[in-house]
């Protein structure tokens, strides 16, 4: 894990250090989109571009008492999210933060809200480990809060089978959490 420093640390004369920045966290920011996506390395370095540029306009709204650290986790995945919600819709022109700015930098100073964001991105990760059908049913009891009978009903699957189809799958996500580290 890289090692947490508070935003201060960075700010020399009133500047921020935008060097150091990207020295410390490229290869943060690349692990958490590694992480999150399977993308080309022309995306990946399009998207450390954005999160450096997002930090870099936003310096003056920094609190500098917070660690960095989960502040840019925080930006790394809502630009995550809205490039490949933008590249659903025909990308347009992603690089227009004026209207969201402060969106960057509200909530990123809950930790929590981090990990289980990254927990929720590993566990989508490893269903692709599992046959489409029982990656299609967890996610739709799990992530789209879908009923059993709701679930049986859209795939044509009994209760009892989607149940344990849910189970097997349950068991093999503990199994690569456990390996992952969480």
């Amino acid at each position: 894990m890289i090692n947490e420093k508070q935003i201060k640390t960075y700010f020399f004369k009133n500047e921020l250090n935008m060097e150091n920045i990207i020295n410390d966290y490229y290869n943060y920011i690349s692990k958490i989109i590694k992480n999150s996506t399977n993308i080309s390395i022309e995306d990946e370095e399009e998207i450390i571009s954005d999160v450096i540029f997002i930090v870099w306009k936003n310096k003056d709204k920094l609190d500098k008492t917070l660690s960095l650290t989960p502040y840019i986790a925080g930006i790394t995945k809502k630009v995550i999210y809205k490039k490949y919600n933008s590249s659903l819709r025909d990308l347009g022109n992603f690089m227009d933060y004026q209207d969201d700015e402060n969106d960057y930098v509200s909530d990123f100073n809950v930790e929590n809200l981090i990990e289980e964001k990254e927990l929720n991105d590993y566990i989508l990760n490893s269903l692709q480990k599992a046959s489409l059908v029982d990656a299609d049913i967890f996610r739709k009891f799990y992530f789209e809060d879908k009923s059993i009978n709701q679930i049986s009903k859209e795939t044509g699957i009994s209760k009892s089978n989607v149940k344990t189809k849910l189970h097997r799958t349950r068991k093999k996500v503990k199994e690569l959490l456990k390996l992952g580290g969480f």
